[in-house]
């Protein structure tokens, strides 16, 4: 068996197994796919990242993950925002169904840090931890 071969029935193995959790974006819109095509559509950043923003030395990003989080309970979580360079090694994430929920949920975050710093950020967080 040559190694095209054992790629094609590995793709159909994964399809198999995980149908229905992958999708790739069609106009901003999620739409189910295979493996193969997810793997593919995923190679390119365009593909993949929403928005990224720099605020200070904070980083707030959101992407399209293709893969349904939510693994078939409840609303689909298709896209990510998450906050890079807070203290003590802490990664927020939000997870959301679709591109409108992804790029508004960006947008106040950034306006939030913006206005208030990372200090009411990691209060809200700890406050989350801490239930």
């Amino acid at each position: 068996m040559n190694d095209a071969n054992r790629n094609d029935e590995t793709f159909e193995d994964i399809d198999a197994l995980l149908e229905g959790h992958f999708y790739k974006l069609v106009d901003k819109e999620p739409v189910p796919c295979t493996f193969a095509e997810y793997a593919s559509g995923m190679k390119s950043s365009d593909n993949r990242i929403i928005e990224q923003t720099r605020v200070g030395e904070l980083t707030v990003s959101t992407v399209f993950t293709g893969i349904d989080h939510a693994f078939g309970t409840g609303e689909k979580q298709l896209f990510e925002t998450s906050v890079f360079g807070l203290p003590d090694d802490i990664h927020p994430q939000w997870r959301f169904a679709s591109w409108t929920d992804a790029v508004n949920q960006h947008l106040q975050l950034v306006l939030m840090l913006e206005h208030n710093g990372p200090d009411s950020l990691l209060e809200e967080i700890r406050k989350k931890q801490a239930s």
